[in-house]
């Protein structure tokens, strides 16, 4: 049976749920334009009967004892945070080979007017007008200044490929993999600050939105995981522990734990400019890959498995080694990626192809023994884009030295007047080769069929043109289903003004009814006290 007393207690735990109630509402309106900020709502729920449990029916009517507020909780569903951490990740993949491709892109565009494309042209203009009047010394003359500024074009663009190169790798070792290890630290100082708060009963939800909006920016980078459960820290109470894994196939490896973290490294080959990362713990060692169950794997030798750059599939860190790192075809792996190198590949092949074109055409020899070459290096290395030049026999001559022709003046026919082996060259830059891989283009990968008059167009448009576009699609449409996630996730995550305002009079009617549901009980108390039983006196 309840106390004479009781109602009392029920008034009370609803006028304290209403307070609770305006006051997180408050808290709520006030952070409408918070960001990271999730809604908040009160956990309550209805108190039983005292007469509940009990062995033998007592014949009373039974009622509730009021309502118990047992705190505050967020409104957010892990789900829908998987799947934006899961698609954010790829679309920082791609943005940063997009980024990449749009600086290389502004080294092929045939719109530039002192670009490779526009010096072949102007090349090939000289080299025709040569060709009508050969032995022209001064005509000549035009043509190792085109010739020159051509050799520069590539020497520009071969530097500018470098220098992206360098730009990629400085911005992700002082920018990404920085800023990356910023955050997992914070994270697990984060989790600290939580535990404490849980282990002292105070509420810590602003510091759980702190903590989930790092993971949000950590997701970009990688394609992580991300886990909890419960420690007991005594006295029947346990508290919540996050952890946070990069995920890759079957393995995993620990980003953090709880306040422990691991941070990234980078080292590059001075030669190659080749990029490795790696991931260490808190002490220096190298994180080890674990399955499922949590075991630690091996690599088949017995030796524990540690991360690589296999291992970073997704996220930015993935766009930057695929630039980096990638050659498209000419990596020995098929299904490789094109990036930088193969940019890098691809425009020195065709600086020797021209060169040796040029100077085999050029040579009175056999083409074994080129004797009149028009190109060279300027460090006597290999030839490439980066280093070649016109020949120091060409720079210096004071007199007509591009071969003419190499046919025999037939009676009567000065063969001065003979330009055909000018035109031959003319021909020959314009002649469609195979190209590939191999140095000889005799074996390797097959790479494009085209001209060298032609090769950059080609690159520009079939090759680069269609990486970005491609690339291009990917991005869209992972930031379509990013942004549509994201969506679902602030209308049931964020705050609404107007119904946080519906909440406000619903819960102050709610304290005004619990307060005068109390004076109506104080007032039948007061009847019962001191005005029962007075009748008659």
């Amino acid at each position: 049976m309840s106390s004479t007393f009781s109602g009392f207690y029920v008034a009370k735990s609803g006028i304290q749920a209403a307070r609770a109630n305006l006051q997180v509402t408050g808290q709520n309106m006030t952070n409408v334009n918070t960001k990271g900020y999730t809604r908040q709502r009160v956990d309550s729920y209805a108190i039983a009967s005292s007469g509940n449990g009990m062995r033998y029916a007592s014949g009373e009517i039974g009622i509730g004892e009021g309502v118990y507020c047992s705190g505050v909780s967020q409104i957010r569903d892990p789900y829908l945070d998987i799947r934006y951490r899961t698609e954010h990740a790829k679309t920082g993949k791609t943005e940063t080979q997009l980024d990449t491709l749009q600086d290389i892109d502004s080294i092929f565009d045939e719109t530039t007017k002192d670009g490779i494309s526009a010096q072949f042209a102007d090349l090939l203009k000289q080299l025709k007008t040569l060709g009508a009047t050969p032995s022209d010394y001064n005509l000549e003359g035009i043509v190792k200044s085109s010739a020159q500024l051509l050799t520069k074009a590539f020497n520009t663009a071969a530097n500018k490929l470098a220098e992206i190169r360098k730009q990629q790798t400085k911005s992700l070792e002082k920018d990404e993999i920085t800023n990356v290890n910023s955050l997992l630290k914070n994270i697990a100082h984060l989790n600290e600050e939580i535990k404490s708060s849980d282990i002292s009963g105070t509420s810590a939800l602003e510091l759980i939105d702190q903590r989930n909006t790092k993971i949000d920016e950590l997701s970009k980078y990688a394609n992580i995981k991300v886990s909890s459960k419960n420690v007991d820290v005594g006295s029947g109470r346990s508290v919540t522990e996050l952890h946070i894994d990069l995920v890759s196939g079957d393995k995993s490896f620990n980003l953090v734990s709880d306040n422990k973290f691991s941070s990234f490294g980078m080292t590059t080959d001075a030669g190659t400019g080749y990029v490795t990362m790696s991931l260490k713990d808190t002490d220096g060692n190298a994180v080890q890959a674990k399955d499922a169950d949590g075991n630690v794997m091996n690599d088949g030798g017995g030796i524990p498995y540690t991360m690589t750059n296999a291992d970073l599939t997704e996220g930015t860190f993935s766009g930057y080694l695929t630039m980096l790192n990638e050659k498209g075809e000419f990596d020995a792996a098929d299904g490789t990626e094109r990036g930088i190198g193969y940019y890098e590949n691809v425009l020195n092949k065709l600086a020797v192809s021209f060169a040796d074109t040029m100077n085999t055409a050029n040579s009175t020899n056999p083409p074994a023994n080129d004797n009149k070459p028009l190109f060279s290096t300027t460090d006597g290395k290999a030839m490439a884009a980066g280093n070649i030049c016109l020949s120091n026999e060409w720079n210096t001559s004071t007199s007509a030295y591009i071969t003419n022709t190499k046919q025999t003046a037939s009676a009567g026919v000065d063969p001065k007047t003979l330009g055909d082996n000018i035109l031959y060259m003319v021909n020959q830059l314009g002649k469609d080769t195979t190209y590939k891989t191999s140095s000889d283009n005799a074996s390797g990968k097959t790479l494009f069929t085209t001209s060298i008059e032609a090769y950059i167009s080609d690159v520009s448009v079939s090759v680069l043109g269609l990486q970005e576009k491609d690339i291009t699609q990917n991005d869209t449409s992972y930031n379509s289903t990013l942004d549509e996630i994201n969506t679902q996730r602030a209308a049931f995550s964020s705050v609404d003004v107007n119904e946080e305002g519906i909440n406000l009079i619903m819960y102050n009617q709610s304290l005004t009814a619990s307060s005068r549901f109390m004076t109506t009980l104080d007032e039948a108390m007061d009847t019962i006290i001191n005005r029962m039983g007075i009748v008659g006196n």
